[in-house]
């Protein structure tokens, strides 16, 4: 039993395989997930930021008193504020490398732990939702920048990534799909066509509610034959209602099922997954073979030309810009 921040929380762990107890199995990662709390409490946005700080402190000690290989973090998480505001003041980016990343990357170290660490940041100029990923001696080994913000994330100066990158670990190869990122096949496959053996989902979410994380993110996972881990935040227990954040950091298994899940709780989850243990089944070919490598052998790129044609993107961003055109016009008539 390993304790979690707020409870007890059991560690889920595959049993040794008869004759092998004892003996180490390198394809056994263990991960950890952060549920940090969706609403910091403070008196003034350092005092937010200085409590928020000590939270993810917290989470890095508990993952590594666990002996996690990795542990990975909510969307956004050196701010506060983790749902969207129109207050401009709210969204204050750090520096990458600076202060905020040098302490976990002292952290990361400390407790010999790779650190996937999502941030409102700058990195080489470029102002945008960055992963930032420290590997086991709090060096800086890569910087994912998300593929799709939003428009309102653009509003605010985020600027979109120009690449999917998978990064070598030293347990694993991982990709990121942060938030909006998930939403489309591609990134997941484009993802697993450059090697992935795992995927990592920080994100914020609310209002999508929870029919879209059943479905859409389990089928990500279902798609790829890869394992994706997800971290958001949580509440207290007791606080959480309809509509606030959704928590569900979770473990979604390699055909889709739910390994492990901490509701809405504030918490840390952490589960070993064997990334050696494929999905084996008769997808496509006569024969059962591992799901990814099939996946990845049938594909007929000669078909998917559509998913890169620019005109036909283009057409439907004209046309999505002339209906809200219209919807604006709308609500300034009838205030007059």
């Amino acid at each position: 039993m390993y304790h979690g921040w707020r409870r007890d929380l059991l560690l889920h762990k595959k049993p040794a395989l008869p004759g092998r107890e004892g003996i180490a199995m390198s394809s056994i990662v263990r991960i950890s997930a952060a549920q940090l709390p969706a609403e910091i409490r403070g008196t003034s946005f350092s005092a937010k930021q200085r409590v928020n700080l000590a939270q993810i402190l917290i989470m890095i000690k508990q993952a590594g008193e666990r002996k996690s290989d990795l542990i990975l973090f909510g969307e956004y998480v050196n701010l506060h504020h983790r749902t969207w505001s129109r207050n401009k003041k709210e969204y204050v980016p750090d520096p990458i490398p600076g202060p905020f990343i040098d302490t976990i990357a002292t952290a990361a170290g400390e407790y010999s732990i790779n650190v996937a660490l999502p941030v409102f940041g700058i990195y080489r100029g470029v102002l945008s939702s960055h992963v930032v990923l420290l590997n086991r001696m709090g060096k800086i080994v890569g910087c994912y920048c998300k593929g799709h913000p939003t428009v309102p994330e653009r509003g605010m100066g985020i600027k979109a990534g120009k690449d999917l990158t998978v990064y070598e670990l030293d347990c694993a190869k991982v990709g990121f799909m942060t938030c909006m990122d998930i939403e489309y096949p591609e990134v997941a496959q484009i993802l697993m066509l450059r090697g992935a053996q795992l995927l990592l989902f920080p994100h914020v979410q609310a209002s999508w509610g929870e029919v879209d994380w059943e479905i859409r993110y389990r089928a990500r996972a279902v798609d790829t034959g890869l394992p994706v881990v997800s971290a958001c935040y949580g509440y207290p227990e007791g606080e959480w209602q309809p509509g606030k954040m959704i928590g569900r950091t979770s473990v979604v298994g390699r055909d889709g099922l739910i390994l492990a899940d901490l509701g809405r709780s504030v918490d840390l989850l952490t589960y070993d997954l064997d990334l050696g243990e494929k999905r084996i089944s008769n997808f496509y070919f006569d024969k059962k073979l591992d799901r990814t490598l099939a996946v990845t052998a049938s594909r007929r790129p000669e078909l998917y030309g559509d998913l890169v044609n620019y005109k036909i993107r283009d057409k439907a961003l004209r046309e999505v810009k002339k209906r809200l055109a219209t919807l604006k016009k709308g609500i300034q008539d009838t205030k007059h």
